[in-house]
């Protein structure tokens, strides 16, 4: 039985805090941007976004990355620059590295804990 998917964004100290839980897929993942993006006109003006996948059991495809990095694309004007922590702890954390490298614009990266991603937004 999956485990229903629940997602939380919330703003603090400049910082946009994104949570999953639950099975969570590609199309999750995209719709939570969607709503960031309708959400938050000036992302510019925050210092970056921690997304956490502790609670989360990711349902993985092998073009998910892909499907991902082109997403995100169509907003590089509004993401260029952006820091971007994901907070997870489990294998997949090799994609976040990846994704580093295809989306040169952003400075994405992979953490174990919220503190740490959180002390890296705000370096």
């Amino acid at each position: 039985m999956r485990m229903r998917m629940k997602i939380a964004i919330e703003e603090k100290d400049q910082v946009i805090f994104r949570r999953f839980s639950g099975e969570v897929c590609i199309e999750d993942m995209i719709q939570s941007w969607k709503e960031i993006f309708a959400r938050y006109d000036d992302l510019g003006s925050y210092k970056g976004i921690v997304t956490s996948f502790l609670e989360a059991d990711i349902q993985s495809e092998d073009n998910n990355l892909n499907i991902m990095v082109e997403y995100l694309k169509e907003y590089l004007n509004r993401i260029r620059g952006m820091k971007v922590a994901i907070v997870m702890d489990t294998p997949k954390v090799t994609n976040t590295i990846i994704m580093n490298q295809k989306m040169k614009s952003m400075h994405i990266r992979p953490f174990s804990t919220e503190a740490a991603a959180l002390d890296w937004i705000n370096a």
